[in-house]
Formats: C-alpha cells, structure tokens, sequence
C-alpha cells in the first residue's frame, strides 16, 4: 500500500465529503503499522484551544475508512464503504500542532477472511482500531466497524 493511494483517498474524501475541507484533512503516511491521516490543530481548536472532540471522532472514523479502502482495493475489489459501529474513549486532551489519527493495519487472517467473505457473499465487515496521540500519551481509542459492498 503506497503513499500515493492514501492521497488520492483524501483528494476523494475532499470532493466528497465538504467537512473534510474544513478541517483540512491531509494524508500522513502509510507504512508497516498502518495509515495516519492528520489535520492542524490551527483550523481544528474548542474553546479550551485543544483539538475540538468533533475532529478527533472524524478523523479516527475517516481513518478506518481510508483503511478499508486500501484493503479492498489490495484485493482488487471496487467498494462501497460505510462505518456501522465505532466506539471513541477521550483519555486527554489533545494540543499536538498535527493532530494524527493512526489506524492499525488489520491482522493478516483478519484481512483475508474479510475479503474472503467479500469475494463470496459481495460485502464484509471489517473491525479496525485507531488512536490519537498527545504529548507521547494515548489522547483518544478508537474502534469500528466498517462495511464494504462490492460496486
């Protein structure tokens, strides 16, 4: 999976989905752990000048989906992709000046089951887990599950 894939889901999630603008979501990377997708702290402050809790939810959700994606288009698949369930526990304040939500690669057998059931069925779930962090602490945990239709 490649840097430029992540991108080119952004550049889609910015013509898609208005609030991604606002929040000026941005690609951070993609590596062996997984994906992080980030937005600045400037455009993305509460009132306490932390990172707004709107911001954080969003990007832990939009970070699962970009996962999802990459996995689906892994397997060569052409998806639908939508959030069914997530779970968000806030364990401190976030005042990075990049904000970064961090979403785990799924583990192998997780991976192929999902397009496993994918290919046959036409549509799979996949749970994935992300985080937030904030002085070198976890800021924010995130589960959800996501379901994809093949198109």
């Amino acid at each position: 999976m490649s840097q430029i894939s992540l991108e080119r889901l952004v550049q889609y999630l910015r013509q898609q989905v208005p609030m991604t603008c606002n929040f000026d979501i941005r690609a951070g990377g993609v590596d062996d752990s997984g994906l992080v997708l980030e937005a600045p702290l400037a455009s993305n402050f509460n009132d306490k000048q932390t990172a707004f809790a709107g911001t954080l939810a969003s990007l832990c959700t939009l970070s699962g989906w970009a996962m999802t994606s990459l996995v689906c288009e892994a397997a060569g698949y052409q998806t639908d992709i939508a959030v069914v369930r997530s779970d968000l526990r806030y364990t401190r304040p976030c005042s990075e000046q990049m904000i970064r939500a961090h979403c785990y690669w799924p583990a192998p057998e997780d991976a192929a089951q999902f397009t496993g059931t994918l290919g046959d069925r036409g549509w799979a779930v996949l749970s994935l887990s992300a985080r937030i962090d904030s002085e070198s602490e976890i800021a924010v945990v995130y589960s959800g599950d996501y379901s994809a239709k093949i198109l």
